[in-house]
């Protein structure tokens, strides 16, 4: 060994001799989350030095979910680690003098604390991504993308990916596990990756779909909703799941092991859980691992009083210091303000206070070093300020959201930062060149949630639709400004509807062309106009086919049809659970809450209504008191000195509190072409649901709805608890589920409000059928290991085999052997093919024959789909297909024929003869035989053409 490998190998074990003797590695010290130290501190502490960080604003509002409401800094060495979820930022402070060693900026909010080992840091963001950090420097040692899309969406008033990291990350013995996702209708995704390489070690993408229980003993589809610190012991992971119960995981396999959302009612839960060590004593090591709640937190007010879930009070202000506890209500020398974490490390005791304070006391007495927050000045450029105020009046924007394509010197964003009301989200492709305005704006204290930089090429960015008021360059070759038709619906999907307005510098060709290529691209509403140097597009009014809604329980808005993605979320206005249904008008949502908070007090329903408030339906955004006066007028006038009822219900349901099944007219059964009833599942609610005209919605379990255009079945919303009220509105293009949520303490993972958008049909969206016992079938589609049923728009209903995702119609099938294994992969790692990429995701193993009977006789369109699930090379996984007893596949080798691993491959045999049943035959050659999915589509029916596999996307 030369002598450079002997040093490095002796800094490598001094550094985790060091690391397990004073670190504080990560959230509450180990994989236990237990708060507990061995480092004995001195009798006699005093402060060392101190800084003042800009206090953190927790996402939620709800206490059951403020995970991130100040800081948790962890110790490595003799660094401080600090993440914010105000500027974006990990931040290392030297331990003995509180200087900054580095800082690394991410693209969105980073929420929850790092864990470290081995010299590494590790955390995510809510921009999707895990990051591992080399902790002396803050240089990247490698980056992981938890989720193959581009997708944003506003979470929490941020612009965030769809599947942020909130399952607080955690590692043990070279190992980083974490999770990414917090709605199940869009996929959650529990990882394990190696700690050195970033390498998975192994991913579960299925727990976003668990049929089961909710509160009240309801069933609905559901699943895990990440948002707390994931917790280690032995080989059971533990995931909390917001304001419900955690989810156990085998460690080593990623199985989910046990998760349920409380049956009983009126049961809070919340994000704080920790591993009970005195409980654990005596336990085999594979029993879930018992757990610590706080009352603190799993508590709420329902509306009859306080509801308490399990817990200890106050558990998460205290730790424990060389087996004596510590609680944070003890005062501390020298430290102000209210102390939100207390951590120890390099023989130091670390304070952290709500107002943002870091503290460091140790044993030597001095003069504490005080680093002052020096804030630095951004000059005000008249240039720039004039051209500001030109696009505002041009556009006449103040509020909400403004999109600067390409940033150029950063002064026009900065401008319109100062000079409005706007959020301010600069995209450029130059990394550089956006760092350089982080560290700008950020040393200005301006960076954060009302002006963030973001890297990536801004037609390509995945911006939801109509996000945007107003969308401004200052570099239009950064912007990627480009005269076709695909640049141009790319600028114009995130424009916000009644009046979100693009505003380039250009001329009168600029703004023939773009005149032409609206035209072309047939954008609805498109506005182009030019004048004093600039060229406008304009999204002048609502959307096509879209409508408002101010009462009557009707609403036949034409564009709300499955599936439907989430567009935002956010719980800035909560409503009580029985507040009347709010008024959706011209792109905003004018509701009026109940004053329920007086029922401890004797003001017992029917409570009086308050004062109207106004939300933008498109971003969440809650509207300012000028925007609210001006927008009044357009609601239907509320008396709120009339006596209100307790319940508001249309006069269709007769039982206010326990409403018969929904039946809704007729349809044609998709599997017989028969008509029938329209009847579909509804677990509990006491709304009973709405026909809204192309759209029945309700609350069954959770938020539901039935899209009766294409026959869906019941979709699940699952994690926020939708009204007693009906609020599950089609509207002004979205369907809308406001939170409506307050008074209730139910376990309801996401208490929050949000919209949904429809989304391109490989969208993964699973749905609840019903029970049948189908005949003469004539139309059919299996989809193998699939989580539930689903209905494509050409007209195919395709049901689950096996049936784990409630009630399904019962099939004459019959499929050797008779429990085949199965796999699952979430739709959107197939990357390539024809088909559903929700169908080829799935499917089972080894399979030898499938016969299904009960068909309609005569000919047939069979289809055969096909995904290679596993890291095979070509050749590794060959057979024949036999079809009514003759070969209609030799040697087929899916991931040759594919090219690739979740690629999909459908298989098409015309006219085939069917006498009442059908029959394949696999035999394999090499390894097993698999399939994922079955069609079978009559010969005088409409087969329709299979799609391309592509990422879904929104549909404008």
């Amino acid at each position: 060994m030369s002598r450079i490998q002997f040093l490095l190998v002796s800094w490598a074990i001094g550094w985790v001799s060091w690391c397990h003797a004073a670190d504080w590695p990560m959230w509450r010290n180990d994989p236990a989350r237990s708060g507990e130290t061995q480092e004995k501190l001195p009798e006699t502490l005093h402060l060392q030095w101190k800084r003042m960080l800009p206090p953190l604003q927790p996402a939620y509002h709800n206490t059951r979910l403020q995970f991130d409401a100040g800081y948790e800094p962890i110790v490595v060495g003799q660094l401080l680690i600090v993440a914010s979820a105000n500027d974006d930022t990990v931040t290392a402070y030297h331990t003995r003098t509180g200087e900054r060693r580095w800082q690394f900026f991410t693209e969105g909010p980073v929420r929850f604390a790092p864990a470290a080992e081995n010299g590494m840091i590790f955390f995510g963001s809510d921009d999707g991504f895990m990051y591992c950090l080399r902790a002396e420097t803050g240089e990247v040692n490698w980056k992981f993308q938890a989720v193959p899309s581009s997708r944003k969406l506003l979470g929490n008033r941020r612009l965030i990916s769809v599947w942020p990291v909130r399952g607080g990350t955690v590692v043990k013995e070279g190992a980083v596990y974490f999770a990414a996702g917090v709605w199940p209708m869009e996929g959650v995704f529990v990882y394990c990756l190696d700690a050195e390489t970033g390498k998975v070690r192994w991913l579960n993408d299925k727990a976003g779909t668990v049929y089961g229980s909710h509160p009240h003993a309801a069933e609905a589809f559901g699943g895990l909703t990440p948002q707390g610190y994931l917790v280690l012991d032995g080989d059971d992971l533990v995931v909390p799941c917001g304001t419900a119960f955690p989810a156990h995981f085998n460690r080593q396999t990623g199985e989910l092991t046990s998760f349920t959302l409380p049956k009983m009612g009126r049961y809070p839960g919340g994000w704080f859980a920790i591993l009970d060590k005195d409980r654990r004593r005596g336990q085999k090591p594979a029993t879930p691992a018992p757990l610590l709640y706080d009352e603190d937190v799993t508590q709420a007010q329902h509306e009859g009083g306080l509801h308490l879930g399990p817990g200890r009070l106050g558990i998460r202000n205290q730790i424990t210091i060389a087996g004596q506890k510590r609680e944070f209500t003890q005062p501390l020398p020298g430290v102000d303000g209210t102390i939100y974490s207390l951590l120890v490390g390099d023989g130091r005791l670390f304070a952290v206070t709500k107002e943002g304070g870091l503290f460091a006391l140790g044993e030597k007495e001095q003069q504490p070093v005080v680093h002052e927050n020096k804030l630095s000045t951004i000059e005000v450029d008249d240039t720039w300020a004039k051209r500001a105020d030109s696009v505002v009046e041009k556009a006449e924007a103040k509020q909400g959201v403004t999109l600067v394509w390409g940033a150029g010197t950063g002064k026009l964003a900065e401008a319109l930062y100062r000079q409005t009301e706007l959020q301010v989200l600069v995209v450029d492709a130059d990394a550089v060149k956006i760092n350089a305005l982080r560290q700008r704006w950020q040393a200005a204290g301006w960076y954060g949630p009302r002006l963030s930089a973001h890297v990536g090429t801004p037609a390509e960015f995945g911006f939801p639709p109509y996000l945007a008021q107003l969308i401004v360059s200052e570099d239009l070759t950064a912007a990627g400004l480009k005269d076709d038709l695909q640049f141009m619906r790319q600028l114009f999907l995130p424009l916000r509807p009644y009046g979100g307005t693009v505003c380039f510098e250009g001329n009168e060709a600029l703004a023939e062309s773009w005149q032409k290529l609206a035209e072309a691209a047939k954008l609805p509403n498109a506005e182009v106009a030019q004048g004093e140097g600039w060229v406008t597009l304009k999204r002048a009014k609502g959307l096509q086919g879209a409508v408002n809604y101010t009462g009557g329980w009707s609403s036949p808005d034409e564009r709300v049809q499955t599936p439907l993605g989430v567009l935002w979320f956010d719980d800035a206005l909560g409503l009580f659970k029985r507040a009347p249904q709010p008024q959706f008008i011209d792109g905003v949502m004018i509701s009026n809450d109940k004053a329920w908070e007086g029922y401890p007090q004797g003001d017992r329903p029917p409570y009086k209504l308050k004062e109207a408030q106004i939300y933008d339906v498109y971003t969440g955004r809650l509207l300012s008191a000028t925007e609210t006066t001006r927008l009044l007028p357009l609601a239907n006038a509320i008396d709120l000195t009339a006596k209100q009822p307790v319940q508001y219900r249309p006069a269709s349901q007769t039982n206010a509190w326990s409403p018969s099944a929904p039946l809704v007219g007729e349809r044609v059964n998709p599997l017989t072409g028969l008509k029938e009833p329209r009847v579909f599942p509804k677990s509990y609610g006491c709304d009973g649901g709405v026909d809204y005209g192309l759209l029945f919605t309700m609350r069954s379990g959770t938020a539901a709805f039935y899209d009766k255009r294409q026959e869906s079945g019941t979709i699940h919303i699952s994690g926020p608890r939708s009204g007693c009220t009906n609020s599950v509105i089609p509207a002004n293009g979205l369907l809308n589920v406001p939170y409506f949520y307050q008074g209730c303490t139910c376990s309801y993972p996401l208490p929050v409000g949000l919209a949904l958008v429809p989304m391109s049909e490989q969208y993964e969206q699973w749905t609840v059928w019903g029970d049948g016992q189908p005949q003469a079938i004539q139309r059919l589609g299996l989809n193998f290991g699939a989580p539930g049923d689903r209905m494509s728009k050409s007209g195919t209903l395709w049901l689950e085999f096996p049936q784990t995702g409630g009630p399904s119609p019962q099939l004459d099938l019959q499929i050797t052997p008779d429990k085949p294994a199965t796999f699952y992969h979430h739709a959107l790692w197939v990357s390539a093919g024809e088909g559903w990429a929700w169908v080829s995701a799935s499917g089972i193993r080894n399979v030898q024959q499938v016969e299904l009977g009960s068909l309609k006789p005569g000919r047939f369109t069979v289809r055969l789909h096909f995904a290679e699930p596993d890291e095979l090379q070509a050749g590794m996984r060959v057979f024949d297909v036999a079809l009514q007893g003759q070969t209609v596949l030799q040697k087929f080798d899916p991931i040759a024929t594919a090219r690739g691993k979740l690629k999909s491959v459908v298989k098409t045999f015309e006219n085939v003869e069917v006498n009442g049943s059908l029959k394949l035959h696999f035999t394999p050659l090499v390894g097993e035989p698999i399939l994922c999915g079955l069609e079978l589509i009559a010969a005088d029916l409409t087969a329709g053409k299979l799609p391309q596999v592509e990422r879904p996307q929104w549909i404008e």
